[in-house]
């Protein structure tokens, strides 16, 4: 974009602007998850963010809004990722033994042969991998990747495929 780079943040100007922006920022933040320490590791997640990519922002953007877009885009990003796992967790809890109040356990459909399970096992191996460790293992991209010997990237990639692919094969024609 050819805009001139701008200086890092020195640790008194980044002390200075946390603890004037971090009441707004948590707020925006709030709104776009269930629990407050939800919002305050996305606050960090914000904060790391900043001190890394500061000297990159647009010079004509003011650092307030600057701020407030990344602080929108976290929250964008979690609120999808949330949705995500919610929906999984929902079809994944619909398929489990369940265990009755005589202590018997009645099966809503036999677990391992329910159409969930089934697409999840015909998934290539990374998808069902990542899969697996995203939404059940509930691993960071960075841990999966890290786990897996692969790229963040791929991992993004392979879970968007994955989750795809269940959605296709488990609800035709719904979205």
């Amino acid at each position: 974009m050819g805009d001139d780079p701008l200086a890092p943040l020195n640790e008194a100007d980044l002390a200075a602007l946390i603890r004037r922006e971090t009441p707004r920022l948590f707020a925006v933040i709030r709104c776009f998850t269930e629990h407050d320490d939800d919002a305050e590791d996305l606050l960090q997640h914000l904060w790391l963010i900043v001190l890394d990519r500061s000297h990159r922002r647009d010079a004509r953007m003011p650092m307030g809004a600057w701020l407030h877009t990344v602080a929108l885009n976290l929250g964008r990003s979690h609120h999808r990722r949330a949705k995500r796992r919610k929906w999984l967790r929902l079809r994944w809890a619909a398929d489990l033994p369940r265990t009755s109040s005589e202590g018997n356990t009645v099966t809503v459909a036999d677990a391992a042969g329910t159409a969930l399970w089934r697409a999840v096992a015909e998934l290539p191996r990374l998808q069902r991998e990542v899969l697996l460790l995203r939404v059940v293992e509930e691993l960071s991209t960075r841990e999966t990747a890290l786990r897996l010997g692969r790229a963040e990237g791929t991992v993004k990639a392979s879970l968007h495929r994955a989750l795809s692919t269940l959605r296709m094969y488990l609800s035709p024609g719904q979205r």
